[in-house]
């Protein structure tokens, strides 16, 4: 689908486009990882204002320049707001997967140590490894 950067623009997009959105959300901070600022902003913003309008938002930001920059990198993407729940899922689908490869990468890397010293062979490690992903599988889906 996008890139994770792409999809978290619109989201935030739609967010522009439907304020309402914001009640029903299920993202969380953690789902932001290149528009985490802009997130926080625009929940802190939602929380007291009810709406998105940009004349507000302009006189409370700090830094109004590099917001309207965010902006139009926002509203660069078009997105339609009818597809917001299909790009909330896909995000966080995109974020578990992963936190999923960051988690085996981690597992895997400690059994590699092991390996090298020769503290496990390598058909344990094999066998370690497969376990990993076993449980990676339960853990993350």
């Amino acid at each position: 689908m996008y890139k994770y950067e792409d999809l978290e623009c619109s989201i935030l997009s739609c967010f522009f486009l439907k304020p309402e959105l914001m009640e029903q959300t299920k993202l969380e901070d953690k789902h932001f990882k290149n528009y985490y600022r802009v997130w926080r902003f625009m929940k802190a913003f939602y929380k007291k204002y009810n709406n998105f309008d940009l004349t507000l938002m302009c006189s409370v930001c700090k830094n109004r320049w590099k917001f309207m920059q965010y902006v139009i990198d926002i509203f660069e993407q078009e997105p339609t707001a009818s597809r917001f729940k299909e790009y909330e899922e896909q995000l966080i689908y995109l974020y578990n997967e992963d936190e999923k490869d960051k988690w085996i990468i981690k597992k895997i890397y400690q059994k590699t140590c092991d390996l090298w010293v020769r503290n496990i062979t390598t058909e344990e490690f094999k066998r370690q490894v497969d376990y990993i992903y076993q449980q990676a599988n339960k853990i993350f889906d």
